[in-house]
């Protein structure tokens, strides 16, 4: 009698084994599942404002001539700039002046790199001014005199720069652009045309800092 007890026991555990291994073995799959699938990340949208001293090397009228200036704004996600900037004629300036500035925008690549890159344009507007002697008739005879020109213009400088991630929010930028010039609204209008003037556009190198920012 207490074989036949025991033997329908054992027959009874069997399917209660055969069914906690299932169970085990569905539990462990589904562990794995959320194990592959990893944790949710919840990452900050960075945004902030941006300060940028900056120094240019180009050249005015076919001399060297080195800018200084900058441009600020806010960087929005880490990604877009927009803001505004400056730059006024700090070298070879005898006998002649420029200042230009306006909107700049700008586009991040790699920021939370060590080795970034970005593209920017600035469009704006500026003040250009030089002397010159000129030839005018005055009784009858040519005489020399010496004159002031003034010129407004317009500027679009678009740039592409490498940027160098010092620390969380300082960056060293290398770029390289051209700033075009177009006509004036105002002034005189030999500046661009006149004898030996060949404007205000060229190749144009910078060097800078860039404070701040999202990341």
């Amino acid at each position: 009698m207490i074989r036949e007890l025991s033997t329908a026991l054992v027959l009874c555990l069997v399917p209660i084994a055969a069914a906690a291994q299932i169970d085990g073995a569905a539990t462990a799959d589904l562990a794995a599942s959320q194990t592959s699938q990893g944790p949710m990340i919840v990452e900050r949208v960075h945004n902030g404002f941006l300060a940028a001293p900056d120094f240019k090397i180009t050249q005015v009228d076919k001399k060297a001539a080195g800018l200084a200036g900058g441009y600020a704004g806010f960087v929005i996600d880490d990604a877009f700039f927009i803001g505004g900037g400056g730059y006024a004629l700090v070298t070879n300036t005898r006998d002649r002046q420029m200042a230009y500035g306006g909107l700049v925008v700008q586009w991040f690549g790699r920021t939370s790199e060590r080795f970034g890159f970005s593209a920017k344009t600035l469009i704006g507007g500026g003040r250009s001014e030089s002397s010159d002697t000129v030839q005018l008739m005055q009784g009858g005879h040519m005489v020399s005199e010496r004159l002031r020109f003034r010129q407004d213009f317009f500027v679009a400088e678009p740039e592409v720069d490498a940027l160098v991630r010092l620390t969380k929010h300082l960056r060293l930028t290398v770029g390289a652009g051209y700033r075009f010039t177009g006509s004036a609204w105002g002034g005189h209008d030999n500046f661009f045309d006149g004898p030996g003037r060949t404007g205000l556009n060229g190749a144009v190198g910078s060097v800078g800092l860039q404070i701040g920012g999202g990341s």
